[in-house]
Formats: structure tokens, sequence, C-alpha cells
């Protein structure tokens, strides 16, 4: 992802994705990048509300409108809740072994 694509993600973030435990929404400087590479990104959300964190995963494909302009290699797929929730499921008996997942 380059600096346009994660300004957008982390737009289209704060505009879609609300916090699982209290509904509030998640504001722009509180969603940090943990790591993207071309087509990826994984993001962090803080709730200000009531302090709890999601992880989420925004994938990119090709020639898709994106905030009204038509980019090569970009578009953010909507993040459903239960997409969260899958994730948030995930880590918490993820023990942070990535080599025994892959």
């Amino acid at each position: 992802m380059n600096t346009n694509e994660i300004k957008s993600t982390v737009k289209q973030l704060t505009e879609t994705c609300e916090c699982l435990s209290c509904k509030t929404k998640y504001k722009e400087d509180k969603i940090n990048v943990i790591a993207t590479t071309k087509k990826e990104g994984l993001f962090e959300m803080h709730c200000d509300k009531c302090h709890s964190t999601s992880l989420v995963t925004v994938m990119i494909s090709k020639g898709i409108r994106l905030e009204g302009q038509t980019r090569k290699h970009s578009k953010i797929e909507n993040i459903s809740k239960n997409d969260v929730l899958d994730m948030k499921n995930f880590l918490q008996n993820f023990d942070g072994n990535f080599k025994k997942i892959l």
C-alpha cells in the first residue's frame, strides 16, 4: 500500500468501523498502521471511550473507484462486523507462533 492508499484506508475505517464493545466510531488519530504489503494492510484501532483495541486487515484490488477517483491499484473492501469478530476470536487464542499457523 502506498501513502495515499493508507490515508484513504484510515478515512474509510473511521467512516465504516465502530468499536465492538461500545459501538463508538474510531477517530483517525487512534488508528495505527502495523504492517502493509502491496495489496494489504494490518491496522490497529483504539477506542477512546472504552479503551478496547481491534485489529483489521484491509485488502486492495485493481482498477476500482476509491473516493471519487480511479486508481490503478485501489479499492478498500468493506469490512464487516463479523470480519472483525473473526479476527478478535482468532487473536484471543493466538499464542504468537506464526510458524505454527503458516
